[in-house]
């Protein structure tokens, strides 16, 4: 097919681009528009499925941050599949080049709509991608070997944005160091007295960060479990000492018993 193209006004509403009925859409496009004396200029691949609200996104820019790029939403109506696109409100409007497209009946923006909600079928609006090159499927996004399920900025090798149902879960313990240190002949237990003085002073365990830390900085699973399984080994420290107090002390009562009686 030849180029065509159609003006992506900024004007915080949908535009529709194309649909697909049956089969697997493809288009490649190029979204421009000028930022003060420069243009930005964003080159992308895009596919979806009909009878699926399922997209996969390849986006290429130069530098340009993640507010200046075009967003796009998928309708499953059953039969038919939309693409629709949207401008970042208040930039100026720019031009929607479809370059190339395979099993796609182009609209090219003759439809618009301020709210997708109301339209029927099953809607899904992706986030926008950031700068460089990226690819998006679904809820899922790979950026500079980072994966993330539900974010578009993964800081991990996998970043999740949500829960996580899983069987098992296995946690190396490269760099850390089990806690059975605490049989150790050489370990200080503090004493109670201690540990009391203590979170009558800070609010918490020793060794345990605050709940103000937990809540602003979050919890690492394996140095958090660490942490826990010390305190479950000095707790039985505790109780065996505790219990050979008891001990004696039932002992002592025993034998007083026997005086008494006599």
């Amino acid at each position: 097919m030849h180029s065509q193209s159609f003006t992506l006004p900024s004007d915080g509403k949908w535009y529709l681009v194309g649909t697909t009925s049956g089969r697997h859409g493809f288009m490649e496009y190029i979204y421009d528009h000028t930022t003060g004396n420069k243009p930005s200029i964003v080159k992308g691949e895009i596919q979806f499925i009909n009878a699926k609200t399922f997209v996969i996104q390849k986006q290429q820019t130069m530098g340009y941050s993640v507010w200046n790029q075009p967003q796009f939403a998928l309708i499953n109506k059953g039969g038919v599949s939309e693409l629709w696109v949207k401008a970042t409100e208040g930039i100026n409007s720019g031009t929607f080049q479809v370059i190339y497209s395979k099993y796609v009946s182009l609209k090219l923006g003759n439809i618009s709509d301020i709210d997708l909600s109301d339209n029927g079928g099953l809607l899904k609006i992706y986030d926008k991608l950031p700068d460089d090159s990226h690819l998006y499927t679904g809820n899922m996004n790979i950026l500079d070997g980072n994966v993330g399920i539900g974010t578009t900025t993964p800081d991990a090798k996998l970043t999740v944005k949500g829960n996580i149902h899983t069987q098992e879960i296995k946690v190396d313990l490269a760099g850390a160091v089990a806690p059975d240190y605490v049989f150790n002949d050489d370990y200080r237990l503090k004493t109670l007295e201690e540990v009391e003085a203590h979170i009558k002073e800070n609010g918490h365990l020793p060794n345990i960060p605050s709940a103000k830390a937990m809540e602003e900085e979050g919890i690492n699973l394996k140095e958090m479990n660490l942490k826990l399984l010390e305190k479950i080994e000095e707790l039985m420290l505790y109780t065996i000492e505790q219990q050979k107090m008891i001990q004696e002390l039932k002992k002592e009562n025993d034998e007083q018993q026997k005086l008494f009686e006599k």
